[in-house]
């Protein structure tokens, strides 16, 4: 199970008036004090299986990632190595996976253990996991989300690079990236599309604004704000002395 960003308060975060439809590219100029030595050529040395069009993808989002405070080469390695841990080599924004057995639903999830109905949404002998109705049970009615017939729990499900999970999440990231790009996405655009290149990274340059990672002289400090109860930190350590030397 992909760990998930609980509905803690973050930093305020105020939407303003935007201009640019929500579908389309940030518009607004470079910050004028942005510098990077980051190329295409050591996205494709980093992201080994991302296709042409997502390693430009990121690119081109990446040189507004001074409006996020990642503001020296130091802030990007860690950025790309957390991304890397998170996501692997393609640069997708992987969505959380809810193929649970009928056994583990009433251990893993609440909804479960108090309401039943894990036999018949779980994955057991005679059928299939109903991921969509998994989703819907296990977050309905938390992290901002309404109840079971909304939909809210499985559209909000886990995804991006920051396996942000649940409308009052998706709703922060999202404000923050419309405050410093002056854009106009909402949370459903984002959790529709976050498995795209473009969104997952707007998503997980506004989640390190959101939990201060800029701040961080080491990779455990910036591990440790965006979650700090992953067992990955050797790994995002090892991904981090990778790009740093590239």
């Amino acid at each position: 199970m992909k760990r998930l960003i609980l509905a803690i308060p973050l930093l305020a975060v105020c939407s303003q008036s935007v201009h640019a439809a929500p579908d389309e590219k940030t518009t607004i100029p470079k910050h004028p004090k942005h510098q990077t030595s980051l190329t295409k050529e050591t996205l494709k040395k980093i992201f080994t299986t991302a296709s042409d069009n997502d390693i430009d993808t990121f690119y081109n989002d990446f040189q507004y990632s001074y409006y996020f405070n990642i503001r020296s080469k130091q802030n990007e390695d860690m950025y790309l190595a957390t991304v890397l841990t998170e996501i692997g080599t393609d640069l997708i924004g992987v969505r959380e996976n809810l193929n649970y057995s009928c056994s583990a639903l009433p251990n893993m999830f609440g909804y479960y253990s108090k309401n039943g109905g894990y036999n018949e949404d779980g994955r057991c002998d005679d059928h299939q996991a109903n991921q969509e109705a998994i989703g819907n049970k296990a977050y309905s009615a938390r992290i901002g989300n309404g109840d079971v017939a909304s939909g809210d729990g499985y559209r909000f499900r886990g995804g991006g690079y920051a396996q942000t999970t649940g409308r009052y999440n998706y709703q922060v990231i999202v404000d923050a990236v419309n405050r410093l790009l002056n854009k106009s996405h909402t949370a459903e655009e984002f959790a529709d599309d976050i498995e795209k290149t473009h969104i997952a990274n707007l998503g997980g340059m506004g989640y390190w604004y959101q939990v201060n990672a800029s701040e961080c002289d080491t990779m455990n400090c910036v591990t440790t704000k965006w979650n700090k109860s992953t067992d990955t930190y050797d790994e995002r350590e090892s991904n981090y002395n990778f790009i740093k030397n590239l």
